[in-house]
């Protein structure tokens, strides 16, 4: 199953993603490319597991590390593709390596690995050939930033406020009306519009979500950071998804 979070910053769209990923499966891993998620983005009862390397990554899965809490990989930088290319490896090849186990995987700052004429090869495998068993959950900050195959292949959009052509693309997108554009652009703080483009002719399509407390969470406030020798430290800041 393929969803899009799309938000500007510090509306909440990855604490959203890690929220739905969570209900999914307890099999959660996170694609982390700005090493801002920590402990607060997780339930106070689970602990998270910071990996670097695919190999690394493939240690904690064997491990079952994710029966403890999120695995989240943070990739260096430099070489985002590479680190990509590795994660893809290790847990779509085949796609249907862990099928039957299934699993969530949510990849933040998906526009960094795809453009609107071009998408890297694995993440396209990911979001093409993934089973059904598997959810897949992208963030990003507008549609304009998105490949045909993300969009025609979604599931469902968890589209916070927007504004001028972003959310113009939104209502396009989804078949929407003036209605739907007035909600998109007057939506509180941290509320959402959720569209399912699974739904039947006799199903409500779109809704708002309006209660950001049972998922929201700020960022990156007082981050539990591990670094790739296993020492912690505490990052403060402000950022929020």
């Amino acid at each position: 199953m393929n969803v899009l979070c799309a938000g500007r910053m510090k509306e909440g769209k990855t604490t959203l993603a890690i929220y739905l990923a969570q209900q999914w499966s307890p099999g959660v891993i996170i694609w982390d490319p700005r090493h801002m998620i920590g402990d607060n983005f997780i339930e106070k009862e689970n602990k998270a597991t910071f990996v670097y390397t695919g190999d690394e990554l493939e240690d904690a899965i064997d491990d079952k590390k994710w029966l403890e809490g999120p695995i989240i990989f943070r990739p260096d930088a430099l070489r985002l593709e590479q680190d990509f290319q590795e994660l893809a490896h290790v847990l779509f090849d085949p796609p249907e390596k862990y099928a039957e186990s299934g699993f969530a995987i949510v990849i933040d700052e998906a526009a960094q690995l795809q453009h609107p004429q071009s998408i890297l090869p694995e993440l396209d495998v990911i979001v093409r050939q993934h089973p059904r068993s598997v959810l897949v959950v992208q963030c990003t900050h507008s549609l304009q930033d998105w490949h045909r195959a993300s969009k025609d292949l979604m599931s469902a959009l968890y589209c916070f406020r927007q504004v001028g052509r972003s959310l113009h693309m939104v209502v396009e997108y989804c078949d929407g009306d003036e209605e739907m554009e007035e909600v998109i652009k007057t939506l509180p703080r941290h509320w959402c519009m959720m569209y399912n483009f699974e739904a039947a002719a006799n199903e409500v399509q779109w809704s708002v979500l309006d209660e950001p407390e049972l998922w929201y969470s700020p960022a990156t406030e007082g981050i539990h950071q591990q670094d790739a020798s296993g020492n912690s430290s505490r990052e403060e800041s402000t950022r929020t998804a």
